[in-house]
């Protein structure tokens, strides 16, 4: 059969000569669309965290293979970059980013560094020769000992001392732009100048090396302007140029070797103006072009392929014009280009997208089947046969009485390859290209001719110890051709019944599926996997979907299954993702990691399993038990592969998308290992950026800075989609699965030692175990602080320890006043008795002797004591009483003692007081001194004065109380005064005052001169 495929091929195709094309290569873009700051790119630059820096005419932009971070110039902001037309970019050994702009200068970037200083702007500024003499900068570079050299257009060449600030100029001879730079290993600087050819400077010595006959600007000598200068492996340099001719140095015959175009030779270089250069792993010089797009030198073959945009086309680079390349620590090519940046994945090469020849209609491909070098290609336009080793395409339409053939499924049993079609199922003869419906088709009704379907699956078993041919015409259940006797037997026999018969419960069947060991397994749309079961008669075993029981399949849409080496079943579902069947206890477990809408899938020779999702590739690793995503080619963006996957019996692999497939070896696909390494982005306090607390060992923050968000980054491009999870320890229980978000927020944290860790990875399934960390300590508030609480106790011990010293210090003060009490009733009541004690017997003495009006005096005298002891009992018990604190009570008291006392002697009164003095509170034994000191000198007026006239007033200042009382009688000279105290039985005098005042703090003064009246006065602190 092989050979006559390959005479059909050769019958078909005519041989031609033909020119050999340019190896098969495919790049993906990305421009402001998918969130590039501008699509101008000038330069591209990967640091030692893994972010891509892609250089624009509008920002600098930091890539992490999803997220875009732009960086762009603030006029009269010092704090941001200095310019937005970034021209070149190099990190130093202290991973500092140094920037050159053709607008701005040159600027430092320290992530490390607080917002503010993070960016640091060396600009030209007229009149100050310590700043950068010029602003355009073209290209940067770093000799050994650490000096940057700048390609400037105005300065030529300038030295940059990193530590000291200062820029110089060390040849200021020829042409003043200079257009890129090279130093090579002996330390010498190559200087491409414009319109001065080559510039030496030797770093170390300054020394220079200039060629006179670039002088002359109007002589015709190749390469006065080079654009570009590269070293490459074996130390030899190359150079653009405006003359379109790529130059080299040979390192190894030092002479200078010239790449133009030559008539008649397609390989040769196709005449551009080379702006960069790099290298790919397989040796390889890539070329950008100014006007031709992209340029690879082999250096085996020693010729040149070129690649440049195609419209019509996706995956092809963005542009023609292509301003500079860089390779990445993974081995992936970027070119920028005047329209975004197209990246060149290697990994991405081993999946050969192949385009059917164009047909009025769009064209569905269903199955494969390869036999030798010729791959049958089954399509919803008949077959298309493909020869691989010269990859070119046949087409052969499949017509049954005069109606084309969709071809939906091969089977090949011995000598005879069946197609199964959306009319039924026929044997086809490859070498004739003709189709023959298998005999007594016609009388059955399903398969004569399927009603709206196809065979999607056909299989040969036995039933009733003869051989059939099992089919599946899709949404009829299942079909079986008995080989013997030549007819078939569907769903709509009445005799024999299969659907009742073998128990099946779903008319939509996708594939039948033969085990290594004869079993025979189902995959249904509706009622998950399907087992065959028995001998002579088939009965079919559902394992369907149980939400009430573990270890059952985790959706009934099934769409594929694959056996491993172990006997055991992959089972993938639409909706489930995939499922990993044990054969011997019936047991499912699903694998998380794989994606929901899974379709086809196949074991490669390393037991991996492929399987299609969302319209790409998906890999699971046993060994590691992890996914790793595959973003195919599809270069007319037709939304991918769909279907089944075909393998070969060279184990290629096979998959169909809408006009074409992607054709790949697995073995070929290398498996890296290598996990992205997750940073820290920033450190965000209510979304204020923090980022330089990221490098310290320990952040501590205060306990109102407890809601943060941290920002983190684990750069990977074209590898598989980084999902994250993190953890803050002593908060979250497990692991939080963030997915691709890049981000965690925290709020309202309790004070207390955390520890952010987050971990990232490529595989879904396999965790970095790298883990990125971050110790976060948050401050208590100072009143939960320990220092706060002992403060606490001590001031609470204190406030006790103080209660109840005021508590002894009152108990004192009432025993006092108690004592005082006592003393004053012993003293006063006592005396007082006593007087009238000795009157009595004086009376009674008087009494025998008859001497009456001595006696009457006697009794006065007894009577008067009396009197002023009921009224000092009464007082005193006036003044302990606490319901008398009020001062309004106080004063009424005054008033209602003094004015009937007046009244009854014809003196007018005059009562005055402040309305403040009524909101006063006087403790005990204030109110009772103020109140017997006021009735002391009301007696005494009432008694000694002759007055006419009393005023009493009362007033406060300045936390202090006044009373003045003051009378018109005769006043008294003070001696005299005294001399009557001491007669007096009840010692009350002015002594009494001021030793009442002296207890209330206060002072007490009387002023009277004979014929002026008298005034006291009672001044004492409120309290």
């Amino acid at each position: 059969m092989r050979h006559l495929l390959v005479c059909i091929l050769l019958s078909i195709v005519t041989c031609r000569h033909a020119p050999a094309q340019s190896p098969y290569r495919y790049f993906n873009n990305l421009n402001v669309k998918d969130g590039l700051s501008n699509n101008k790119v000038n330069c591209l630059l990967q640091d030692r965290r893994g972010f891509l820096w892609i250089g624009t005419n509008d920002g600098l932009n930091r890539f992490d293979g999803k997220h875009f971070t732009i960086f762009r110039n603030r006029p009269h902001n010092t704090a941001t970059i200095s310019g937005n037309r970034i021209s070149d970019m190099l990190e130093d050994e202290d991973g500092l980013l140094w920037i050159a702009t053709s607008d701005g200068g040159l600027t430092k970037y320290d992530y490390r560094m607080p917002a503010s200083g993070q960016f640091t702007q060396y600009k030209y500024i007229p009149g100050d020769s310590a700043t950068i003499p010029v602003n355009i900068i073209n290209a940067l570079v770093q000799d050994k000992a650490g000096y940057l050299w700048l390609a400037s257009s105005g300065r030529s060449v300038i030295r940059f001392n990193k530590k000291t600030g200062v820029f110089t100029q060390p040849v200021k001879k020829g042409t003043k732009t200079a257009l890129s730079l090279f130093l090579d290993a002996s330390g010498v600087l190559w200087v491409g100048r414009e319109g001065g050819g080559l510039l030496k400077i030797d770093t170390r010595t300054l020394a220079y090396q200039n060629d006179e006959n670039y002088n002359n600007l109007y002589a015709k000598l190749p390469h006065a302007a080079i654009t570009s200068l590269y070293g490459d492996k074996q130390q030899n340099i190359w150079y653009g140029s405006w003359d379109k001719i790529v130059y080299r140095f040979n390192n190894k015959l030092q002479k200078e070797e010239s790449f133009k175009k030559e008539e008649g030779n397609d390989h040769s270089f196709n005449e551009d103006d080379a702006r960069d250069f790099t290298e790919d792993g397989d040796g390889n010089l890539w070329i950008a072009g100014r006007y031709k797009g992209l340029h690879i030198y082999d250096l085996k073959k020693e010729i040149f392929y070129n690649y440049q945009h195609d419209p019509a086309r996706e995956g092809t680079i963005a542009d023609n014009q292509v301003n500079c390349l860089f390779k990445d620590s993974k081995g992936l090519i970027w070119l920028g280009t005047e329209k975004g940046v197209s990246i060149y994945n290697p990994a991405q090469q081993f999946f050969i997208q192949t385009f059917l020849p164009p047909a009025k209609e769009d064209i569905l491909i269903y199955d494969f089947y390869k036999e030798g070098e010729a791959l049958l290609i089954g399509t919803s336009n008949g077959i298309y046969i493909q020869d691989l080793f010269t990859g070119q395409i046949v087409h052969r339409p499949i017509f049954f009485k005069n109606n084309p053939l969709a071809v939906t499924s091969f089977y090949k049993d011995g000598g005879q390859l069946y197609i199964g079609t959306d009319y039924s199922v026929f044997l086809y003869e490859p070498a004739t290209n003709t189709i023959r419906l298998l005999p007594g088709t016609e009388k059955d009704i399903v398969m004569n001719k399927i009603i709206d379907s196809r065979v999607v699956s056909m299989l040969k078993d036995s039933i009733e110890n003869r051989p059939v041919l099992l089919a599946s015409p899709y949404g009829h259940y299942i079909a079986y051709y008995d080989l013997e006797k030549k007819t078939w037997v569907s769903r709509m026999d009445s005799v024999k019944k299969i659907i009742q018969r073998y128990e099946i419960r779903d008319n939509l069947i996708r594939k039948f599926y033969q085990q290594s060991n004869g079993t025979i397994w189902l995959a249904t749309a509706k009622s998950g996997l399907a087992k065959w079961i028995g001998q002579t008669s088939r009965v079919v075993t559902h394992y369907e979907n149980d939400p009430s029981k573990n270890q059952t399949i985790s959706n009934n849409n099934v769409y594929d299954i694959a056996e491993d080496p172990r006997g055991n079943l992959y089972v993938s579902t639409y909706g489930g993702g995939l499922n990993y069947f044990n054969t011997r206890t019936s047991q499912f477990f699903h694998l998380a990691g794989s994606s929901n809408l899974l379709e086809g899938i196949s074991i490669d020779g390393r037991n991996n399993v492929w399987m299609i999702t969302n319209g790409n590739l998906e890999k699971y690793n046993p060994s590691t038990q992890s996914f790793t995503g595959f973003t195919l080619p599809d270069i007319a963006k037709s939304g991918g592969v769909r279907g089944n996957i075909y393998r070969d019996n060279k184990n290629g692999m096979y998959a169909a998308g809408l006009n074409f497939f992607i054709r790949f070896e697995p073995a070929r696909i290398p498996d890296s290992s290598m996990q992205p390494i997750t940073c820290f982005t920033d450190f965000r306090i209510f979304n204020v950026s923090y980022g330089e607390l990221m490098l310290k060992k320990n952040i501590v923050l205060k306990y109102n800075q407890n809601y943060f968000t941290i920002e983190f980054a684990a750069p990977a491009f074209f590898n598989g989609e980084v999902q994250y999870e993190y953890m803050l320890e002593n908060f979250d229980k497990e692991w939080v699965d963030a997915g691709t978000i890049n981000t965690a927020g925290y709020s309202n944290l309790e004070a207390g030692n955390y520890v952010f860790k987050v971990r990232a990875t490529n595989k879904k399934g396999d965790w970095d175990q790298q883990q990125a960390s971050l110790i976060i300590r948050i401050r208590p508030p100072f009143w939960r602080t320990w220092w706060f609480y002992l403060l606490c106790a001590i001031a609470t011990g204190g406030a006790v320890y103080g209660f109840y010293l005021y508590r002894i210090n009152e108990l004192t003060k009432r025993q006092a006043m108690r004592n005082k009490i006592a003393q004053d009733l012993h003293d006063n009541v006592g005396s007082t008795l006593s007087s009238i004690s000795v009157y009595s017997q004086v009376a009674q003495i008087y009494n025998e002797q008859q001497k009456s009006q001595d006696l009457k005096g006697i009794l006065e005298k007894i009577g008067t004591a009396s009197v002023e002891m009921i009224g000092e009992m009464s007082d005193t018990v006036w003044a302990i009483n606490p319901r008398n604190d009020n001062m309004e009570t106080i004063l009424q008291r005054m008033e209602s003692f003094a004015r009937p006392l007046l009244a009854a002697r014809g003196i007018s009164f005059d009562f005055t007081y402040n309305k403040a003095t009524t909101h006063l509170n006087l403790e005990m034994s204030q109110r009772k001194n103020f109140y017997l000191i006021f009735k002391e000198a009301v007696n005494n007026a009432l008694k000694y004065s002759g007055c006419s006239r009393l005023k009493v007033l009362i007033t406060t200042v300045h936390q202090t109380l006044c009373l003045e009382v003051s009378d018109n009688g005769k006043g008294f000279e003070e001696e005299k005064l005294k001399e009557r105290m001491k007669k007096s039985l009840s010692g009350n005098g002015l002594t009494n005052m001021r030793r009442r005042a002296a207890e209330m703090k206060g002072t007490c003064t009387i002023a009277s001169e004979p014929g002026k009246g008298t005034t006291v006065t009672l001044r004492f602190p409120l309290t």
